[in-house]
């Protein structure tokens, strides 16, 4: 169980505050719930999920981990999934953000992103299922990374796309 003040990665929405824990204000339901706080959202999100439905979320990683894993972007290979279907790249997208892993999020950001360079070569430009789940991965890791390094959720994500800007130009 979460305690209250506890920053936590929420499902694929952001980092969020455990307010309290308690029974919602919702006319009809009974448990305990999680009130959670967008942490860089400026509309006062608030959202209550039950106590024991915790596989959506997460606490964070520390701050050793967060600067293990920027240097790590650096050298992670990523596999461009080729697919001409819709359905198959979302899947796959979903697929990597499915894990709550750290590391396949970080991959899935260098993957669009190489995918995005090859695209430019050819005067083209990612598509709408590419983009969404690229401004999502970003989402989740660099608020993640800027809550545990205390810093913005746009300086990580300058310092991811400077390690890798770097490294395709070398």
């Amino acid at each position: 169980m979460y305690e209250v003040g506890t920053l936590v990665l929420y499902d694929k929405r952001g980092v969020y505050r455990v307010e309290s824990v308690g029974t919602p204000p919702v006319r009809g339901t009974t448990g305990d719930y999680y009130k959670l706080c967008a942490v860089f959202s400026h509309s006062n999100e608030i959202i209550y999920t039950p106590v024991d439905t915790i596989s959506s979320m997460r606490p964070l990683i520390s701050s050793g981990e967060a600067a293990h894993y920027l240097e790590l972007f650096s050298r992670l290979e990523a596999h461009v999934f080729r697919s001409g279907k819709t359905v198959e790249l979302t899947a796959h997208y979903q697929s990597m953000l499915a894990s709550h892993k750290v590391e396949d999020c970080l991959l899935l950001i260098k993957e669009i992103h190489v995918r995005q360079r090859e695209l430019v070569r050819q005067k083209k430009r990612l598509g709408q299922v590419d983009t969404q789940y690229l401004k999502l991965a970003e989402k989740l890791i660099c608020e993640e990374f800027a809550v545990v390094l205390d810093t913005t959720p746009g300086m990580i994500r300058e310092r991811l796309y400077a390690v890798t800007d770097r490294k395709a130009t070398a």
